[in-house]
């Protein structure tokens, strides 16, 4: 998702209004009435090969076949046209209103084939000033640390003396080649060194002279540049390695700002003329040209201004110099071929040069100790092979362990407590053991109280009854031993003689009785609360094993498989430093310190508007911000709103003030996702 698609379909459509609008200014004996939603061109007569080839050929070159196309393809589909020079001012009628026809389709190739090409220009000046940033925060950060600096100068040590010694010898093999023959203090002509060089020693030891001496004057050299100290130089050697980058920086934002505010703007008048955009088609190839020509020539190119010099210079003389369609298509093809990739190859190689060191310069140093110190790891993993076998192994068993008991075992607990019954839980306490103690209960009260009936009833001296019985045996269900308690109270007044000869230890017994059946109810109150929580028992039990789990899943994942993605938390996380980048581009800008402290009456002057350098470091800022968005903000309305947001934000159109409150607007309305 990037804003140079939307910028080619954009400009694509326009193009196809302002074709339709030509179109429809022929003579109705040339052209039917056909919808002109299908923009193509069709005849009252039968369309020749020549005209179907090159309808299919705008068809494949516009965006609505494929957003973006590859320089290939471009080239590929230029080269089928087969666009051949013609006379532009061709009248009108019956007669020529093929080769007419054929003349605007192969306008509109060109034109559809440079806005394609436009696009590629865009993305590849986005792709290659995004990671330019990194370098320059790297060239920043060795500077701010004399520590960093000095572990620099140790990384990149060898091959700075690889260069040196390349240097010289390179030096004393083109003095060897000129014959010249460089003693320690004497030079001998080409015709003396052939007679001296008449056997391989000879050689040999000229050649060494030769390499002595390009030492000797180099390490005079390296004599002299002790006045400075070496981590000046190396200091120095940064600062133009920071230069170069920030300056290549520089030109590629200028030139993406350049091309997206004066490359291929048909504008929006109704009054303009019907040819008008064949002049933007040429001024705007022209101006790409020149673009890609210079964009990345930061050594023979002083600054932005010289560039933007360069760039305009040639791309503003309207229609005048490129008026045949075939030298349009020529030259686009040309820019694709030859231009565009050697521009991207000098892109690279400054950045080689210039740019951050590559992971074995800065890694060689522990690489070289690791490998230095292999010897002695080998010996002790060899003596200590034993130990680390069981290490191994019983990490190995304590994993799966744990796996099994706290994972698996849970699980099937948990599936097992679903599925089991009532006839198949496991209980504290059997229920037929409470019901025959319960009984067992009621039987002795019974006959306690039969054998005592004045104690069950007071002032009873005939036996019970059965609804009396039954009575009691109701009252014992609920707990009530009133009988037994009475009898109980009389002999504890003479305990001795109520154990001998009264109802004291049956009484105390049936007591023993009801306390056990008291003690079995509890436990099987208990027994029905576990029974039901028995689920959520089951759950707690897994929850540690999952959760050890999940966590360790996370963070093998973050380790290694979530190198190649971006995770949630770090989208957002960038998306707000991106906004304080923005807001920095926008605030540090001379445009808004010329609107600063001024009302709304200068929006609309050329101060308040962002340079080209500017604009094109928003425009970077902005395609990253979209892409992120992809991570952090729900589809649907509220993508569509940042979006909307964000074209609103690039349009510099509207002022930077206008700009800066789109920043603060983009802050509070999606802080909810980006916080």
């Amino acid at each position: 998702m990037s804003f140079v698609a939307d910028q080619v379909r954009a400009i694509d459509l326009q193009l196809d209004r302002l074709h339709l609008e030509q179109i429809s200014a022929l003579p109705p004996s040339a052209v039917s009435d056909s919808d002109p939603t299908t923009r193509e061109i069709s005849l009252a007569t039968p369309p020749s090969p020549r005209i179907l080839k090159l309808q299919g050929i705008i068809k494949s070159l516009s965006s609505t076949s494929s957003t973006l196309l590859t320089p290939q393809q471009i080239t590929s589909l230029l080269s089928l046209a087969d666009i051949s020079a013609a006379n532009p001012t061709i009248a009108i009628n019956d007669e020529n209103v093929g080769t007419y026809l054929e003349h605007e389709l192969s306008w509109l190739i060109v034109s559809k084939a440079a806005i394609q090409t436009y696009g590629v220009i865009l993305l590849s000046l986005v792709d290659a000033t995004l990671p330019l940033s990194d370098d320059i925060y790297y060239w920043d950060e060795v500077l701010s640390s004399y520590r960093y600096t000095l572990l620099y100068s140790l990384q990149t040590s060898p091959w700075r003396l690889y260069d040196f010694a390349k240097e010289v010898y390179h030096d004393a093999r083109i003095r060897f080649e000129r014959g010249e023959l460089i003693g320690a203090d004497n030079v001998i002509q080409p015709e003396a060194a052939a007679a001296a060089a008449a056997s391989l020693s000879e050689t040999a030891q000229r050649f060494y002279g030769l390499i002595r001496t390009s030492w000797h004057e180099r390490s005079l050299s390296v004599f002299n540049a002790r006045l400075v100290s070496p981590f000046a130089l190396i200091t120095h050697s940064i600062h133009q390695k920071h230069a170069n980058i920030s300056k290549l920086r520089a030109m590629q934002a200028s030139a993406l700002g350049v091309l997206m505010n004066e490359g291929l703007m048909f504008g929006q008048d109704d009054d303009v003329e019907k040819d008008d955009w064949k002049g933007v088609v040429e001024r705007s190839i022209v101006l790409m040209d020149n673009v890609v020509k210079n964009v990345s020539n930061i050594h023979h190119v002083g600054g932005v201004e010289q560039f933007e010099d360069l760039v305009f210079m040639g791309s503003g003389g309207g229609a005048s110099e490129f008026e045949d369609v075939a030298v349009l298509s020529h030259r686009l093809q040309q820019m694709l071929r030859g231009h565009l990739p050697k521009q991207e190859l000098l892109s690279r190689e400054i950045l080689r040069v210039n740019g951050r060191p590559s992971w074995i310069v800065r890694y060689w140093i522990p690489i070289t100790a690791v490998f230095l110190s292999s010897g002695t790891l080998l010996r002790l993993l060899v003596n200590r092979q034993e130990a680390i076998q069981m290490w191994i192994r019983e990490a190995g068993e304590t994993a799966y362990e744990f796996w099994d008991n706290w994972v698996v075992d849970p699980i099937k607990r948990i599936i097992s407590t679903i599925r089991t019954g009532e006839d198949q839980e496991v209980a504290l306490m059997s229920r037929e053991s409470l019901i025959s103690d319960r009984e067992s209960l009621e039987r002795m009260v019974v006959e306690f109280a039969i054998d005592n009936p004045s104690a069950a009833l007071e002032n009873a001296s005939t036996p019970l009854t059965p609804a009396e019985i039954e009575l009691i045996r109701e009252n014992v269900k609920q707990g009530d031993l009133t009988p037994v308690l009475r009898v109980y109270e009389q002999d504890m007044k003479k305990p001795i003689r109520g154990a001998v000869t009264g109802e004291l230890l049956r009484s105390l017994l049936i007591q023993i009785q009801k306390t056990k059946v008291d003690v079995e109810v509890a436990v099987s109150g208990i027994d029905n609360m576990l029974k039901s929580q028995q689920l959520l028992f089951g759950m707690l039990g897994l929850t540690p094993g999952v959760l050890i789990v999940v966590g360790t899943t996370r963070w093998m994942r973050s380790a290694w498989g979530g190198r190649n993605g971006i995770k949630k938390g770090e989208a957002k996380g960038r998306m707000v430093r991106i906004l304080r980048h923005i807001d920095r581009i926008l605030s540090t800008s001379a445009a808004y310190r010329a609107t600063k402290g001024r009302g709304p009456e200068v929006h609309g002057e050329r101060s308040s508007i962002l340079t080209f350098k500017e604009h094109g470091l928003l425009l970077c800022e902005i395609h990253v911000l979209r892409q992120l968005a992809g991570y952090v903000l729900p589809r649907g309305v509220v993508m569509k709103e940042f979006l909307e947001d964000l074209e609103e934000m690039g349009n510099i159109r509207n002022g930077v003030r206008a700009q800066r409150g789109v920043v603060e607007r983009v802050r509070w309305a999606y802080a909810k996702w980006m916080n």
